[in-house]
C-alpha cells in the first residue's frame, strides 16, 4: 500500500540521483534555429511570419531542406490556419509548391478550432497521438485562439493561456509547437524579445521564443531565435515574391539592408577619413540625389555618422 504524500512535503531528487541518470539531449527540429518544445513567433506587421512557418511546415512534411545547411528530418505536421481563410492558404502553398512538386499528405489543415485554456489543448493532444510521427506544430495566430483575459493580473494570465500547451509540448520531445504573433511598437535593444506583444508572462511561459522583424531591403527580414537551451541564432532572411520561398542571405545587420545602402556603406568603408555625397555617388556609380536620399535616412537609422563639413563616414569612424 503507497502512503499518501504529506501535502506539506516536496518532491525532491538528490544532485547524486540528477548527475547519474542521463536526459535525452533536445532535439533540433528545425535547425539550427528550433528545438523541440513551445515557441512564440512575433512578427512585424507585413513581415511574413505566416509565410515563413507555411513554408517550414512545407518543407518539414516533404523532408526538404528549406535552405543549405537547414536539414529537417521528415515528419507529420499540422497547420492551424485561424487567419486568412482557404483560399489565400491554398495560393501561398501552390506557389511554394510549384509545378513539379507533389502536395505532401503528411501535412495537415484546420482552419477552425477551440480556444487555449478550454479545448485547444485537448485538440492538439489528440492529433499528437494519432500522428505517426508528429514534428511539428503551427498555431497561427495567438490573436485567433486567445481566451479573454479578466484584467485582474495580466502577466499571471497571460501566462495560463500557455501554461497548458507548453505541458502538451513536455510530453512531446520530438515535436516543435509554434504559436504565430504580433509585434508591438518597442524599440528596446537591451532585449528585442521585449517586442513581443503582450506581458512577460507569456515569454516566460515558453521554451523559446522568435522575432521576425522587416528589413530595409525588400523581402528581407531579420530573423532572431532565442532558445531557452540552446544556442541563439540570428539569420537574414529573403523571401522570394514569386515562389514565396526563403532563404538565408546573410547573419548581420548590413544584409537588411538595400543594395543601394549596401553600396554607401561599402563605399566608406574604404574611405575612413570621411566622404561627401558626391564622391560617394561617383564611387558607386549612384545618382547624386539617391546618394543624398540614402544618407539622410541612414544618418537618422545610425547606419552612417554624419562628421560635419559634409562628409559621411561609417558608424565609428573619426575624420582624419
Amino acid at each position: 500500500m503507497t502512503a499518501e504524500l504529506d501535502p506539506f512535503d516536496l518532491l525532491t531528487e538528490g544532485c547524486d540521483e540528477l548527475v547519474a541518470n542521463p536526459i535525452d539531449p533536445i532535439r533540433l527540429v528545425i535547425p539550427p534555429m528550433f528545438t523541440a518544445g513551445l515557441y512564440l513567433l512575433a512578427g512585424d506587421p507585413k513581415s511574413g511570419k505566416s509565410l515563413l512557418m507555411q513554408y517550414l511546415a512545407l518543407c518539414t512534411a516533404m523532408g526538404a531542406d528549406p535552405w543549405p545547411g537547414c536539414a529537417i528530418e521528415p515528419g507529420d505536421v499540422l497547420y492551424l490556419a485561424r487567419e486568412g481563410g482557404k483560399a489565400s492558404f491554398r495560393d501561398r502553398m501552390m506557389k511554394m509548391l510549384g509545378d513539379d512538386a507533389t502536395a505532401p499528405k503528411r501535412m495537415r489543415i484546420a482552419y477552425t478550432s477551440g480556444q487555449l485554456g478550454a479545448v485547444l489543448e485537448a485538440q492538439v493532444q489528440r492529433w499528437l497521438e494519432q500522428a505517426n510521427d508528429p514534428r511539428l506544430v503551427v498555431i497561427d495566430t495567438y490573436a485567433a485562439v486567445a481566451p479573454d483575459l479578466r484584467g485582474v493580473s495580466r502577466q499571471r494570465e497571460e501566462y495560463a493561456t500557455l501554461a497548458g500547451l507548453a505541458d502538451v509540448a513536455r510530453n512531446w520531445p520530438n515535436t516543435l509547437l509554434v504559436v504565430v504573433h504580433h509585434t508591438n511598437q518597442s524599440t528596446s535593444v537591451s532585449n528585442p524579445m521585449h517586442r513581443i506583444e503582450g506581458s512577460n508572462g507569456l515569454t516566460a511561459a515558453t521554451d523559446g521564443n522568435a522575432i521576425l522583424s522587416r528589413g530595409v531591403a525588400a523581402n528581407r527580414c531579420g530573423l532572431l531565435v532565442q532558445p531557452r537551451n540552446a544556442s541563439e541564432t540570428d539569420l537574414v532572411l529573403e523571401r522570394d515574391p514569386l515562389t514565396l520561398r526563403w532563404s538565408v542571405v546573410g547573419n548581420d545587420e548590413r544584409s537588411l539592408l538595400s543594395e543601394g545602402r549596401q553600396a554607401v556603406l561599402a563605399y566608406l568603408d574604404e574611405h575612413p577619413g570621411g566622404s561627401k555625397p558626391a564622391d560617394i555617388a561617383k564611387g558607386t556609380g549612384l545618382s547624386d540625389e539617391s546618394v543624398r536620399q540614402f544618407l539622410s535616412l541612414m544618418a537618422k537609422a545610425g547606419q552612417v555618422e554624419k562628421l560635419g563639413h559634409g562628409l559621411y563616414a561609417s558608424p565609428g569612424q573619426q575624420a582624419a
